[in-house]
């Protein structure tokens, strides 16, 4: 069925009979009608999932219609996204086409993603992640209504195209907006990596607007439609026929797209190793995807680019090294040099013999060092387990060290150097030391080979931990908070808490707020979990904003407010809950006379904990709030006050250290736990030697917080990440 005002024909998706595209990398015509799967029509198997996009839903509320531009269509409704298989697909930054047919979007907020691909799970748009997304947009409220196209990405610079180019920056006022709420289908086409080098934006089949586009290569491994990485801005609306593939189509092509014709490849691409890249394993086979009509592949490598690009059967320069293979990857013999910079070429050969389609020349450099450990290799099951290889301090009383997540797989997968996977070290140097040792073996040992002189090993911690809570005098409670708020979605405050059972409730006098911000908070709070996510109650003193009463009654879900303006510290705050649920949340001036919000229901688990909060609503600076005539009541009231940070991770600030067979090095940063970004550490390896460790025969490496072997000092806990320790060529 065509729900086009004026239907294209013919509406069929044509290609010549016996190819499928290959560099049609996904093409899903959502078709299914039912069921959580959006399958793949390009011969590849790239099957998408569909998935809620709160975590917690158990149910996926999937919309299958069947009046889609060519026959069904999938309606996303904000709940729901299709996570792609994008690890099998090898697309990368570098150039690539995302196709589709949509219609009906509404704005359901500022930006509704459509499409999101990026190396990481956590971009959300516009942050430092690297990532790319397509979406329609509101410049802000009330300008207009129906959204303006948009396509954004991470690059040298960053770009950011528009369905009104003339508007100027992505913040500006709109000059003359196409606008995608009009009731018709649209094909939108976006292309990176054109011969031109520009990004592109097309509107069914229109070039809009188009920008220089940058070098920066990073691959697109994860990828979803509806949705951005993390979850938010999500789409309303219909979408049919999304189509990617592995190269930038032209403007003629993308034209061909809107009439219903595949497009067709016959230059090899994507390949991998991808183009430029360096630190490539030495072992590395090299790969690509093939032209659509090649039914063999002259295959050039070697170390002279211009041999390589010059070369052909008739004069293959010694580079010609598989002429007329049939597979779609080449295995060097041997390993590759340490630093040697390779260039490769393909040409795909048509099933005539003579019909040959050159390909580019492509170019990688291998590594120049040795993997100790990248932690690639870990899983989550025994003997394949992180602490399996690298032994803690599990178990034990002095060693404070613990690796690895609490669950499987116990890698980190999201905070990483380079690969998938990297190590968690969890510390405590209060009265301990914090080390891990991995146990090395045979050849693993011998590290005078290859001529490695340094040592390296990436790492990256936290800020300082900034919160704090203490009685002084008797009866008076100074909690120290830092965070971006308590609000929306998760919370990052200082929390002074009990356990309790059964109805509570908490009241107290706030002294005084730190202004860091006008909404900094400080007050009262009743809360399901210690997650950042949790359901709670709460009453707020602000600085500037008034009294505030919140409640998020939803995991995960935006927090609800209201306020009484015009109100500052001191000032008096309450919380009362009942067994079931009921919320009553109070103020007052004197603490005699109190006025009440509005009565509501938020649904806990007990034990729930109940205290005093505080959040400075400016990430990595300190609020101070001062509380007095706590009291509390409840099943648990008369135990100890606990206090942590919620939605916060900080660090002890302590120096690290390298040990090889127990003899230390230490980093010359005492606060190097405090580093915010991957940092590397290099250590000649002459420092170990020249303290009698015969390299030669390293048995073991240990990695550790503090000071070796002491456990009679006070310190801390905290989080380290490590990864990709490796041994220096010169």
């Amino acid at each position: 069925m065509c729900g086009k005002s004026v239907c294209l024909a013919p509406l069929v998706l044509l290609i010549l009979p016996g190819l499928a595209p290959a560099q049609l990398l996904i093409h899903y015509q959502f078709d299914e009608t039912t069921g959580l799967v959006a399958v793949d029509t390009s011969g590849k198997g790239n099957e998408g999932t569909l998935r809620a996009v709160d975590a917690a839903a158990t149910t996926v509320d999937a919309n299958w219609v069947a009046a889609g531009w060519l026959d069904g269509a999938l309606s996303f409704n904000g709940t729901f996204g299709v996570v792609l298989p994008a690890e099998n697909l090898g697309l990368r930054s570098d150039a690539g086409t995302v196709a589709f047919w949509m219609n009906k979007p509404s704005l359901a907020g500022a930006i509704n993603t459509i499409w999101w691909g990026g190396d990481n799970t956590t971009g959300g748009g516009f942050g430092p992640e690297n990532e790319m997304h397509i979406h329609t947009e509101a410049v802000g409220a009330g300008i207009w209504m129906g959204g303006e196209l948009s396509f954004h990405g991470q690059n040298n610079p960053n770009f950011h195209l528009h369905s009104d180019p003339n508007k100027g920056e992505a913040g500006n006022a709109p000059q003359a907006p196409i606008l995608m709420a009009d009731g018709q289908w649209h094909h939108v086409a976006a292309t990176w990596g054109n011969e031109d080098g520009n990004v592109k934006l097309y509107l069914d089949g229109v070039l809009l607007h188009e920008l220089a586009y940058g070098d920066r290569s990073y691959a697109l491994n994860h990828m979803y439609l509806g949705q951005m990485a993390n979850g938010s801005r999500t789409y309303n609306g219909l979408l049919d026929e999304v189509q990617i593939y592995g190269r930038a189509l032209t403007a003629d092509e993308v034209q061909s797209l809107v009439q219903g014709v595949l497009a067709l490849s016959y230059q090899a691409s994507l390949p991998d190793p991808a183009d430029e890249i360096t630190e490539v394993p030495r072992d590395a086979v090299l790969r690509w995807m093939t032209g659509d009509t090649a039914r063999t592949h002259n295959v050039y490598f070697g170390t002279n680019a211009e041999d390589v690009n010059e070369a052909t059967p008739a004069d293959p320069r010694g580079v010609l090294v598989s002429p007329n293979q049939t597979d779609a990857a080449y295995d060097p013999p041997g390993l590759l040099d340490y630093d040697q910079t390779y260039f490769w070429r393909v040409d795909e050969v048509e099933a005539d013999g003579a019909t040959v389609h050159r390909g580019e020349v492509w170019s990688f450099t291998a590594v120049n060092f040795i993997v100790v450990d990248d932690f690639e290799r870990y899983r989550g099951e025994e003997p394949d387990r992180l602490f399996d290889a690298w032994l803690d301090g599990w178990g034990t009383e002095n060693n404070g060290a613990v690796v690895g997540h609490a669950k499987p797989p116990y890698v980190e997968q999201t905070i990483l150097h380079q690969g998938n996977q990297s190590m968690p070290l969890y510390y405590d140097t209060d009265f301990k030391y914090s080390e891990t040792v991995r146990t090395l073996e045979g050849p693993a040992g011998d590290w005078t080979a290859d001529g490695v002189q340094e040592l390296a090993l990436w790492f990256r911690g936290y800020p300082a931990y900034l919160g704090g809570f203490a009685e002084e005098p008797a009866g008076t409670y100074t909690i120290h908070g830092a965070g971006t708020d308590i609000w929306g979605a998760a919370d990052e405050f200082h929390f002074a808490f009990k356990e309790l059972t059964g109805a509570v409730t908490i009241t107290a006098r706030v002294e005084s707020v730190t202004a860091t911000n006008e909404y900094a908070k400080a007050g009262v709070m009743v809360r399901d979990t210690l997650d950042p996510n949790s359901r709670n109650a709460a009453v707020f003193v602000t600085p500037m904003q008034g009294v505030r009463f919140q409640y998020r009654n939803t995991v995960a879900a935006a927090t609800v407010s209201e306020f009484a303006a015009g109100l500052t510290a001191p000032y008096w705050v309450k919380v009362e809950r009942t067994a079931g649920g009921l919320i009553r949340a109070y103020h007052s001036p004197d603490g005699a006379t109190w006025t009440r919000f509005s009565l509501q229901s938020v649904g806990m688990t007990m034990p729930v904990y109940v205290g005093l909060a505080v959040t400075s609503h400016a990430p990595n600076v300190v609020c101070a709030g001062v509380f007095s005539h706590v009291t509390i009541t409840g099943a648990g009231s008369d135990t100890p006050w606990i206090d942590q940070d919620v939605g916060i991770r900080g660090n002890r600030a302590e120096r690290i250290y390298v040990a090889l067979n127990d003899t230390v090095v230490y980093h010359e940063d005492p606060n190097a736990t405090l580093a915010e970004t991957w940092t590397e550490w290099r250590i000649p390896l002459q420092e170990f030697a020249e303290q009698g460790v015969n390299l030669s025969g390293v048995s073991q490496i240990a990695v550790g917080v503090g000071t070796k072997d002491d456990a009679a000092a006070p310190g801390g806990p905290g989080l380290l990440y490590l990864d990709d320790i490796r041994l220096y060529r010169p």
